[in-house]
């Protein structure tokens, strides 16, 4: 019986591997922070969601060229209070608590109460997918060259990749990476800074940072990947990031653009309520007995 359970364990992650990751979010959902939102001068390109308060200023969400929404339904959801002095947000804003009007901050679709996100269930639902993502076998080793961190994707089309906070200083190179794969990149460490410095091989909608550990996040520059940091506060910082980013916490003036991971059987809706889809949910199932079977992993 050990034997089969054995055999079992390890070609369900062989299968796991081969199954692409989704968020499980809708893809028009570019900012999810849990906590709350406190932000100047920048922009979400997609929708955001605020699941405490939120002060906002000189900030536009939910646009690219500013004259017009980049996605229908609500741009921004808060469960709590905003406070909106300066800029523009499309497509109309949910708001659990207060909100005061402002004649400098202009609301494209009209205010209206209520929260319309489930933040609870949400959190819950990534916390697990968090776990499950770090639990996931390695499939190669990272080389260090001349200062640069290496990760080869080759012949994979679900690479996983361990490493420490003071690695996310580096710069980071993806080798080999085929079209239409992923790249899974656990970082474990309390505090996590991303610095300032180069991310090649790096294609949008293809990397996903996992930070299962982290309570406070610096970003700067410029990088294509989502950033999966549930428990993070993300400090003041300037640059881009190309993907989707779930934290507690965003106080950052980083740019959050539209490039999300795929997403498994989820169509870009009109609602910022995200059940998980089907697909997903089976996904998280095979995720689940994977952890069981290498909760003790070799660490890179």
């Amino acid at each position: 019986m050990r034997r089969l359970l054995l055999t079992a364990c390890f070609a369900l992650a062989s299968a796991t591997h081969a199954a692409p990751i989704s968020l499980g979010l809708d893809a028009s959902l570019n900012l999810l922070a849990f906590g709350n939102m406190n932000v100047g001068s920048s922009d979400v390109e997609g929708r955001v969601a605020v699941g405490g308060n939120a002060t906002i200023s000189g900030y536009s969400i939910n646009t690219k060229t500013g004259s017009s929404a980049l996605y229908s339904g609500t741009g921004l959801t808060v469960g709590g209070n905003l406070n909106f002095t300066n800029g523009t947000i499309w497509s109309g804003v949910s708001v659990g608590g207060s909100y005061v009007p402002n004649s400098s901050g202009n609301v494209f679709g009209g205010v209206s109460n209520g929260q319309g996100f489930d933040f609870a269930g949400e959190k819950q639902r990534l916390s697990s997918l968090s776990a499950s993502l770090d639990a996931m076998a390695n499939t190669g080793t990272v080389t260090d060259k001349w200062g640069t961190l290496h990760f080869d994707a080759a012949g994979q089309m679900l690479a996983v990749f361990d490493i420490v906070a003071a690695d996310a200083m580096r710069n980071m190179q993806i080798d080999n990476l085929p079209t239409g794969a992923q790249i899974l990149i656990n970082i474990h460490g309390a505090s996590i800074d991303f610095g300032n410095h180069g991310y090649l091989g790096f294609n949008k909608g293809q990397v996903l940072f996992n930070l299962p550990d982290a309570t406070s996040l610096l970003m700067n520059g410029g990088i294509n990947a989502s950033v999966l940091a549930l428990n993070a506060s993300v400090a003041q910082g300037w640059g881009q990031v190309n993907g989707q980013v779930i934290v507690k916490d965003w106080n950052s003036s980083v740019q959050v653009n539209d490039a999300p991971m795929p997403s498994i059987g989820r169509p870009n809706s009109g609602s910022q309520a995200q059940p998980l889809p089907e697909p997903a949910s089976l996904a998280l199932v095979g995720l689940g007995l994977v952890a069981a079977c290498f909760a003790r992993r070799r660490r890179l």
